[in-house]
């Protein structure tokens, strides 16, 4: 009777802990409420093919790098295809929940930090409502690989810097494990894995370097033997590292609008960057190096979602920044002329971030908690669909971030090997030869063609259109798709059906 009274006594006692955790955490617990309701039912982020349709092929037996010719790293679509396999959902659907996972296990992180970092609850909430909303300004696609790459970033950081002494071995291994895990989904972390070591290398001596380095690199490691092992490597060096490094793919250059942004959400870290570099604690500083590292993601692509590698570092030193200097404005009919200086500017900043932020919240034309890239297709698979047999084959010309998602909205794979149609995938020499043997011998039962998104200068889909003209017969046009034009589907001349 005694031990069960005691028993009831401490599940009491533990409950209590988990209320008042809740209350203090209230602010935050409703902030997350919020993501949760706008990513999943208003928010319009697009769906990729290196997070949907590749796992989706992938889970039918088409290997990564083998006849699926990826340039990006494995994670995402490995995870993906995992999640498939796991959870009954449909694809797209399930890209948008396992986003708004990341979105809110990026919340935690972010508040978890910036309250550790500053000693101060009000930086940990700051933080995360920056994060909050700026998020949805530059994470419009859902699952990226930046996003992730930056998941596994500040999460060796919050491991790293849990304690205020030096990191026990066991943290610094947890690092480089998380660190050698963000390698996994963009090949730019390699940069932000090499600052962390050489951070330990000049603030902890040679204590836990090697077991950081051989932490770091033991996931990466298992990945090239396990490619090795399905005879994949070459192909995974190939795209993965030559191709990315051998200039085939093009610049995007940085347009106004996008500097505007991009200035707008990082005016704080300037600040911080002085109180840290000032300040007697060593840790503080790391961020900024980090933010650094995740910023190089914006090259050579310039572009919103490749922000989102450097956001949550931003996110912290803004979070922080602004605990300081709130307090400093109470009391207006005290302020002093530099008090009201920093008012100015902070009601300039503020209305900058709102307006900015506010726009992602506008509905596009698919409406709230649609899946750009995604849903605008479902009428165009549903036609497909009614007229394909399970055994036929699709491919699209081009096949881009967007239109592969017809893959798994019609169930029709490629008939053999599947690339990209951007010009720079047709570059390498044997793409385009690759693909015109393997249309020789068994050509896909469905091709369809977006006119609007054909480049002149890709001379691969000219040489694969051709071969529509010569063995294919058109069957209909699709009705106008969202940012995509009319869709001209082709049938196999000599099929049946």
């Amino acid at each position: 009777m005694d031990s069960l009274r005691a028993a009831l006594l401490g599940c009491a006692q533990r409950s209590e802990i988990i209320v008042e955790f809740a209350l203090a955490r209230r602010p935050l617990l409703l902030l997350i409420g919020l993501q949760i309701l706008t990513h999943l039912f208003w928010l319009s982020p697009a769906a990729h093919s290196g997070q949907v349709a590749i796992p989706w092929m992938m889970n039918r037996g088409m290997s990564l790098f083998d006849d699926i010719w990826e340039q990006h790293a494995p994670g995402s679509s490995l995870l993906g295809a995992a999640a498939q396999r796991t959870l009954p959902l449909d694809p797209g659907s399930l890209a948008k929940l396992l986003n708004t996972l990341l979105v809110v296990a990026l919340t935690m992180l972010i508040y978890a930090l910036a309250k550790r970092m500053a000693g101060k609850e009000s930086a940990g909430l700051l933080a995360a409502v920056f994060w909050a909303w700026w998020e949805p300004v530059y994470g419009n696609v859902l699952l990226y690989f930046d996003t992730l790459l930056a998941f596994c970033v500040l999460a060796a950081l919050a491991i790293y810097c849990r304690d205020d002494d030096r990191p026990r071995l066991s943290q610094t291994i947890a690092a480089g494990l998380l660190m050698g895990a963000a390698t996994l989904f963009k090949q730019q972390a390699w940069l932000a894995v090499a600052v962390l070591g050489l951070w330990l290398l000049a603030t902890d001596g040679r204590r836990g370097l090697p077991l950081y380095i051989a932490a770091a690199l033991a996931l990466p490691l298992l990945q090239w033997i396990l490619l090795a092992a399905q005879g994949s490597l070459d192909a995974y060096l190939f795209w993965n590292w030559s191709f990315n490094l051998g200039g085939y793919m093009e610049g995007v250059p940085l347009d106004g609008d996008f500097f505007r942004k991009l200035l707008f959400s990082n005016l704080l870290v300037a600040p911080y960057a002085l109180i840290a570099l000032r300040g007697s604690g060593r840790r503080p500083r790391l961020i900024i190096f980090m933010w650094l590292a995740a910023l190089t993601l914006l090259y050579p692509r310039i572009g919103e979602i490749h922000a989102m590698g450097h956001l949550p570092f931003t996110a912290v030193m803004s979070g922080i920044v602004l605990a300081g200097a709130l307090p400093l404005l109470r009391n207006p009919s005290t302020w002093d002329l530099p008090r009201k200086i920093l008012a100015g500017l902070a009601l300039g900043i503020g209305i900058g971030w709102l307006w900015t932020g506010a726009v992602s919240y506008l509905h596009i034309p698919l409406g709230p908690g649609s899946i750009l890239g995604y849903d605008e297709f479902r009428e165009l698979a549903s036609d497909i669909g009614a007229r394909a047999a399970t055994d036929d084959s699709l491919f699209i010309l081009p096949e881009t971030d967007s239109t592969p998602q017809l893959h798994p909205l019609t169930g029709l794979p490629p008939p053999g090997v599947w690339v990209k149609g951007w010009r720079w995938y047709f570059e390498p020499e044997h793409v385009v030869s690759t693909l015109l043997g393997e249309w020789e011998t068994a050509p896909p039962t469905w091709i369809i063609v977006f006119p609007n998104l054909i480049r002149s200068d890709n001379r691969g889909i000219k040489a694969l259109l051709e071969i529509v003209d010569e063995r294919y017969r058109q069957i209909f046009d699709s009705a106008e798709i969202y940012g995509h034009g009319s869709a001209a589907v082709y049938k196999l001349a000599d099929a049946s059906g």
